[in-house]
């Protein structure tokens, strides 16, 4: 015989239900912890925050500061360029006026002071009242014979040899000066006489000792001797007074003979200076 099943309970009610939701029902959503969320409910997106328009706002504001900023630098910028460009053209100018305020105090054949530098080395001195100091005046014996045997180009060389002489043989307070022709000048501040006509001596005899021979040139030689005059400077005379008694000095020493020094023993004012005799005389 056939075996009846039991047939299933249905609930109507529930069945209705569920014709409701089959049907189109209201869209009920569930919530992520299954509980069933009011039909009012609606699961959108996330919505961007309010503070995304206040940071643009903010990158505006720095992005315009920055500009402001960049600008006042740029502008600063090219006023440095231009007191840069001011400052090297007034840097070139003084470098042309020390350039010729070094021409006009340097004797250009040697590269020692000239005449120029020399008295007012001697004006500085008289004006400082700086006792001790010593004027030692030197003159080359018979260059003119140099130049008539060599030329002038060997008695050049022969000038600045004996300059370098001079230079290399004194203290480095000292100034040693070509004051024209064949003739220099050294002025030695803080000098005591001792020293001063030692100097003098030990000059005198360097050169003497042994023929100077021309750089270049082997087969010239030349034996140079100097005449040297040394006077101590005295509070109560001016420069120029106490340069012509160490050239008076000088001339003492070449009437001597010549290769010697002759130290100055009184004090001759400009008033009372005789006259001196001229190079080619002597």
């Amino acid at each position: 015989m056939p075996r009846h099943l039991p047939q299933p309970h249905v609930d109507l009610s529930s069945s209705e239900r569920l014709g409701e939701l089959i049907k189109g029902g209201p869209e009920r959503h569930v919530g992520g912890n299954g509980q069933t969320l009011p039909d009012s409910a609606e699961v959108t997106p996330h919505q961007p925050s309010t503070a995304i328009p206040a940071r643009a706002e903010a990158l505006q504001r720095l992005l315009g500061a920055s500009i402001d900023e960049n600008r006042h630098l740029t502008a600063h910028v090219r006023r440095l360029k231009a007191e840069l460009r001011r400052s090297s053209a007034e840097l070139a100018k003084l470098r042309q006026l020390r350039g010729a305020v070094n021409d006009a105090l340097t004797d250009p054949l040697t590269g020692l002071a000239n005449r120029r530098s020399f008295d007012l080395a001697l004006r500085a001195v008289a004006v400082r009242r700086s006792s001790p100091a010593h004027l030692v005046m030197a003159d080359i014996d018979h260059f003119k014979r140099v130049n008539d045997s060599h030329g002038h180009d060997i008695g050049d060389e022969v000038l600045r040899i004996v300059g370098e002489v001079l230079l290399a043989n004194v203290r480095r307070d000292s100034l040693v000066a070509r004051v024209g022709g064949d003739e220099f000048g050294l002025l030695l501040p803080r000098a005591s006489p001792r020293y001063a006509a030692g100097i003098a001596t030990r000059l005198c005899e360097l050169l003497a000792s042994r023929p100077l021979v021309v750089r270049g040139i082997p087969d010239v030689s030349e034996r140079i001797t100097l005449s040297i005059g040394v006077a101590a400077w005295k509070a109560d005379e001016s420069s120029a007074e106490w340069y012509a008694r160490a050239d008076a000095a000088l001339y003492q020493a070449k009437r001597g003979g010549r290769n010697r020094v002759a130290i100055d023993t009184h004090q001759q004012t400009a008033a009372r200076a005789r006259q001196l005799p001229s190079e080619a005389a002597l």
